[in-house]
């Protein structure tokens, strides 16, 4: 008799709690769905969405975009992206590697956007010796790297991220591939390094693999035939890694366009999933969240960018180097960084380099030693962490002379929807010949374009 009752109780509650369920979806739904439509009205009529706000007084409440820069006016982040070192069994080594992408993000709480590209080949002075920039990653991480870019050139520094290559290529893959143009031809192959770039000149679609071998290469490949592909290469980049530089802030900006479309949020968990597991920071979550929310505020087109200028040359330790240009750097900075940018720290370091590196003169070098039908070769880029001791005596170096002067047509037309599955290999057809050039082809050339490397055999990216 108790069973029985017990039953009728339970299906007596049951049933209760089923009309409860049904009075509620009985106004739920209209209520959601008047507010569906309504903020479908407030969309197209350029107004943001009740959700939309709902979910912003939320984040701004939890994390306000401002926590992030913990009452400064401005924010400085160094982005580092650096691939492991193999042993000769191809295995990673346990130890920082040389970063073959150094930036400082800049950061003003007006939403002022700054990117400032530091060249790999920048030369510095720590530890009593001269090195190339990226020596510092790989000697002392991105501390070091830090500490040597706060007393070399006055650039005080507030946090620093660590982008593994592995990160980037599942952050590309994640967001769908990149559509960009390349300039250039670029054929590389490096089994050692595992790295293998083959992209043709035209509109490509990337995936995660395909972009990482676009903002990694700097024309230290094949000249004018890639053995593996069986290309003829027609089109190649002289500007070595200034040349890189240019590509990576050029698809940095692709980049961003595609991670603020409003379908990268339901791709979020997985976004931070890759952020744990393959990037290092020293920022907590509470100032990721802050400054993800931030970047909301963020006008894309009006972002300023730029490289740290700089004159090329060659040094028989240390191979091509860029020697910070006394007289510009300090203009792009304080452009740049404002008030973050210490130029007294920088004449004191950087900035006094020029003082202990003798460019050699080759203006008046007699032509007739010039043999016109060999090419020049570029020593090759020496791993060596050793530096070059401070002497009394100027270190001799030569400047890097540019033979070849290629004149690009001007992109073809972007086509207007590339395939989502289309790869490197479907490019877009370019007009045969063209009798104009690119505008910025006919502008007379800075000294630091003028001393971009030639390349002319096969190196490392």
């Amino acid at each position: 008799m108790a069973t029985r009752n017990f039953s009728a109780f339970n299906r007596s509650k049951r049933r209760k709690w089923r009309q409860i369920a049904l009075v509620v979806a009985a106004i739920l739904v209209p209520v959601l769905s008047a507010m569906a439509g309504f903020s479908l009205y407030l969309a197209k009529h350029g107004q943001k969405p009740i959700t939309v706000r709902l979910a912003e007084r939320f984040v701004n409440f939890f994390v306000p975009p401002d926590y992030a820069f913990a009452g400064r006016n401005r924010l400085n982040i160094l982005v580092v992206g650096a691939d492991y070192d193999y042993d000769n069994k191809a295995r990673p080594l346990p130890k920082p590697a040389r970063s073959d992408t150094i930036m400082i993000l800049s950061l003003s709480r007006d939403g002022e956007v700054s990117i400032l590209s530091i060249p790999r080949d920048t030369v510095v002075r720590f530890n009593g010796k001269l090195h190339k920039i990226n020596a510092a990653h790989a000697i002392g991480g991105p501390d070091l790297l830090k500490q040597v870019i706060e007393e070399q050139f006055g650039i005080q520094i507030h946090h620093f991220v660590q982008v593994t290559y592995e990160a980037f290529v599942k952050l590309v893959d994640l967001v769908g591939g990149i559509d960009i143009f390349v300039e250039y031809d670029m054929h590389y192959d490096d089994n050692w390094g595992k790295l293998h770039i083959h992209l043709q000149r035209g509109f490509h679609h990337l995936n995660g693999e395909q972009a990482l071998g676009f903002v990694r290469y700097r024309s230290k490949g094949y000249r004018r035939f890639c053995p593996k592909c069986k290309v003829k290469i027609e089109k190649w980049d002289p500007r070595g890694d200034l040349g890189r530089v240019e590509r990576q802030q050029q698809f940095l900006k692709v980049l961003a366009k595609k991670l603020m479309q409003p379908s990268m949020v339901t791709k979020l968990p997985r976004l931070v999933s890759i952020a744990q597991k393959y990037v290092a920071t020293d920022m907590d979550l509470r100032t990721l969240l802050s400054l993800a929310n931030f970047s909301r505020q963020i006008e894309l087109d009006k972002i300023k960018t730029a490289s740290l200028p700089g004159i090329g040359a060659r040094s028989p330790v240390l191979g091509s180097i860029v020697i910070p240009d006394r007289e510009e750097v300090p203009k792009v900075l304080s452009e740049l960084l404002g008030p973050t940018f210490i130029a007294s720290v920088w004449e004191q370091g950087a900035g006094s380099i020029g003082g202990a590196i003798k460019v050699a003169d080759r203006s008046g070098r007699n032509k007739k030693h010039k043999v016109a039908s060999k090419e020049e070769e570029e020593p090759a880029d020496n791993q060596t962490l050793e530096g070059i001791p401070i002497n009394h005596e100027p270190i001799e170096v030569t400047p890097i002379e540019t033979t070849e002067n290629q004149l690009l047509p001007p992109p073809p037309i972007a086509p207007e929807a590339l395939e989502s599955g289309s790869t490197s290999g479907s490019k877009a057809s370019e007009s045969p010949t063209q009798p104009t050039v690119q505008s910025q082809q006919n502008q007379p050339q800075t000294q630091s374009q003028q001393n971009q490397p030639q390349q002319t055999k096969p190196n490392e990216p």
